[in-house]
């Protein structure tokens, strides 16, 4: 859980650094150094950083970024507040009966979520401080306040999976693709899980980056921690996932938040830190104010500092991901590493052997993006 300070506000989305880019003066030279730095890369062949990486990054995101919808626009395409018409097949009842059993259909929901591409779901109920207090339209400008109806009582977290392997290769216009198809997968989940919902005769928000912070609501959903990269760190894939979430009426059970470890382990490991080329992750204990405006203060947590993460991100060309690719908690499930989390969780002592076995061990070193086209992953 969090530990929230009485000065804590809800974050205007301006404030972020996608949106920085667009508005704040000392910032928007980031957004044409990014474009820059693409064309140069595109012009020198570097693999992962090729004319097929980038073009195979764009038409991943065809479905998140296009076609009306936003990663971090409210209410747009796919992610409409407003029921999107059921197809001319089907007919539904105008008068629908309304649940009893809220414990059924919340594991009816996680079902369906799971069915149409979350790997992992949880519920929680919705803490207005989680979300925005205002929406930021680029096209004009304005800051518009987040007003959402106190019908809406629960919020679905959901997350899914980015592959390890193709991850591994970050930074790189392949693992920057792999990104974008994961959204443009929960554009398709949000979407479908909302509109399942509607047509139970309930209300539904479906959102990817917009609207609310994900990582607190995760959080309050019993999906994973906070490590010290700034990420959600879930048991089952560390911090190798995308969040997404449904605000909803719809009545069900919440889940609880979870302690695995994570807070204990980052406190003695500091390797995405360490490894981070921008040195953009705070070597320090928690604190409850960052260094940027597009840190959200009143909080106790690591804090990162946002601009020196988007100058790297602008770099590259990509939105980077080092400190995912060698956190030690990004493994597979297979034993050994279940073992360690078991570990981990159990017997913090052995933290500070677990980080050294895991560089003695060589884990988090960038694989080779070529290796996507030649399928050697």
């Amino acid at each position: 859980m969090y530990r929230i300070m009485d000065s804590y506000q809800r974050f205007n989305q301006k404030n972020n650094m996608l949106y920085r880019n667009r508005w704040d003066p000392t910032q928007q030279s980031q957004w044409s150094l990014r474009h820059e730095n693409q064309l140069k890369h595109i012009e020198r062949g570097i693999p992962g950083f090729a004319l097929d990486d980038f073009a195979l990054a764009n038409a991943c995101g065809v479905l998140a970024t296009t076609l009306g919808t936003g990663i971090n626009r409210p209410d747009s395409g796919l992610t409409s507040w407003q029921p999107l018409p059921p197809d001319m097949f089907f007919k539904f009842p105008e008068q629908k009966p309304k649940v009893t059993d809220a414990a059924k259909m919340t594991n009816r929901i996680k079902r369906v979520a799971r069915y149409l591409g979350a790997d992992l779901v949880g519920i929680a109920n919705l803490d207005p401080r989680w979300l925005y207090s205002h929406h930021y339209v680029p096209d004009t400008g304005e800051s518009k306040p987040v007003e959402i109806d106190q019908r809406y009582k629960y919020v679905i977290s959901m997350a899914v999976e980015m592959d390890y392997e193709i991850y591994g290769t970050t930074p790189s216009a392949v693992q920057m693709a792999h990104v974008f198809d994961c959204y443009s997968r929960m554009a398709f989940l949000v979407a479908a899980v909302a509109q399942f919902i509607r047509l139970l005769g309930y209300h539904a928000i479906p959102s990817l980056n917009d609207t609310g912070l994900n990582i607190p609501i995760a959080v309050d959903a019993g999906l994973g921690q906070l490590g010290r990269l700034g990420v959600l760190i879930t048991p089952q894939f560390g911090p190798r996932q995308r969040l997404c979430k449904v605000i909803t009426d719809l009545p069900l059970n919440p889940d609880h938040a979870i302690d695995f470890g994570v807070t204990e382990f980052c406190s003695v490991c500091r390797k995405c830190a360490i490894e981070c080329p921008a040195q953009a992750i705070s070597y320090d204990e928690p604190t409850a104010e960052g260094p940027t405006i597009s840190n959200n203060p009143g909080v106790v947590k690591w804090h990162l500092n946002p601009e020196k993460c988007d100058y790297y991100g602008a770099y590259t060309g990509t939105n980077c991901g080092i400190c995912i690719r060698v956190c030690p908690f990004n493994k597979s499930q297979a034993r050994i590493h279940n073992m360690s989390r078991w570990l981990i969780q159990h017997a913090p002592r052995v933290n500070p052997f677990m980080v050294r076995m895991d560089n003695l061990l060589g884990y988090g070193k960038q694989s080779e993006p070529s290796l996507f086209w030649n399928n050697g992953f």
